[in-house]
């Protein structure tokens, strides 16, 4: 690989926030939130730009939630689904976590379009990897988590694969319509050709 490429633990990639949920039964930590709160029902995209359920800033002050900053990368670390998907969402709004939750927000020599694609490309890996079982609920195990390794190219070249890949996602989100049989074709060689351009071989110490 170019020596430009390095490879960091995902500890390295920037500042990782925890999640927090406020108590339900005081009324005005929910009524006429603004702030969105994200849990793993809003998982459903890979870009979040609002959420089911929404806290306030008096939340905020009374209780462990935190605001995650714009452009951060959302992840599911505790539920059921992680038995076979691990959900990543890119947030374009400042929102909250619940418990069940973390997100990062990348360092400034990251773009958060190619770190989210990145551990996109690296799902099947992180689950293998940091799934651990034997609880009530799947979760995953956040010391392997950390340690778990992505390759960072120049920043320059990181804005270049994410515009590329986006061309691929639109192209893919983009086909509203026809067989179902064309339309998951495109998904397949979409997530091909993401994984491909985001595919390095790590050197060897």
């Amino acid at each position: 690989p170019p020596p430009q490429i390095r490879w960091v633990t995902l500890s390295e990639i920037g500042t990782w926030y925890g999640g927090g949920t406020p108590d339900k039964s005081i009324v005005s930590y929910w009524e006429n939130g603004t702030i969105p709160w994200i849990s793993p029902k809003d998982m459903r995209s890979t870009l979040i730009e609002d959420t089911q359920d929404h806290i306030t800033t008096k939340a905020l002050r009374g209780s462990s939630a935190k605001l995650v900053p714009a452009n951060s990368i959302a992840i599911v670390f505790r539920s059921s689904i992680l038995e076979h998907t691990l959900p990543m969402s890119r947030t374009s709004v400042p929102a909250a976590l619940n418990q069940d939750m973390k997100a990062v927000q990348p360092k400034s020599d990251i773009d958060p379009r190619y770190l989210h694609y990145a551990l996109l490309s690296s799902q099947e890996k992180l689950l293998r990897g940091a799934r651990k079982r034997g609880g009530s609920v799947t979760s995953l195990d956040s010391k392997k988590f950390f340690k778990f390794k992505i390759p960072l190219p120049p920043l320059e070249e990181q804005n270049l694969l994410a515009v590329t890949i986006d061309s691929f996602d639109a192209l893919v989100n983009d086909l509203s319509s026809g067989l179902p049989a064309e339309l998951n074709a495109r998904r397949q060689q979409y997530e091909y050709y993401r994984d491909k351009l985001l595919t390095f071989k790590e050197l060897k110490s």
